[in-house]
This record gives C-alpha cells, sequence and structure tokens, in this order.
C-alpha cells in the first residue's frame, strides 16, 4: 500500500511496528521493523510526526528506550532526515507478558 501513496502526503502516521518473528523483541537481532519505517518516511511532509508503538521489557523502558530510539534515529539518518523525539513511554497501564511493555515513541522528522 505505501508505494500507491504519494511522497510528502501525511503531517502524522500512526505506526504499530510490524511483527518479525520469534526471536522479535528487544534483545533479538531482527530488522525492529526498520524496512517499515524507511518505506514511510518519504510519505512525510517535512515536520511531520510519528507515533511508532513497539515492545520493550521492564529494563528498556527504565533506559528510556534507548534502543528503540536508536533503531529510529538510525533509520531517519540513513534517509537523509533528522529526527526530534517528543515522547517515549508505556502505551497503556498493563503488561502484555511478564516484564513486557507495548511502547510508544513520538518523534518528528525534519527533512
Amino acid at each position: 500500500v505505501l508505494s500507491t501513496l504519494s511522497d510528502d502526503s501525511f503531517d502524522r502516521a500512526i505506526v504499530p511496528r510490524p511483527k518479525e518473528g520469534g526471536r522479535d523483541g528487544d534483545m533479538s537481532t531482527s530488522l525492529c521493523g526498520l524496512p517499515y519505517l524507511k518505506a514511510l518516511l518519504p510519505k512525510l511532509r517535512s515536520r511531520g510526526e510519528v507515533h511508532w508503538y513497539d515492545f520493550a521489557s521492564d529494563a528498556e523502558l527504565e533506559g528510556g528506550l534507548a534502543r528503540t530510539k536508536a533503531s529510529i534515529r538510525d533509520a531517519v539518518q540513513a534517509e537523509g532526515m533528522e529526527v526530534e523525539f517528543l515522547h517515549a513511554g508505556k502505551a497503556g497501564s498493563g503488561t502484555i507478558a511478564k516484564r513486557q511493555y507495548r511502547v510508544c515513541v513520538d518523534f518528528r522528522v525534519v527533512k
């Protein structure tokens, strides 16, 4: 579907990171949805905002979601854009599994 949309079309995107298999998590070697994020970035206007939903362990959450932010930063910069992080934290009040949380990282891209 993304390939059918025009570039610079959206001010905001709400994006649940795609699941990538059995070792999908913050200790895995999965791609963390980055190919999907890279395909999405050109569709955003400059200063467009993304609400990136992911899963993280309690340890990553306590560390400010550094792994998730680094993955996003790397993907955005690889596309020649800058990133401004607006918020990062739990999305909801409960856990999805023992010591695992749904999280949201809100960020803005500047082209």
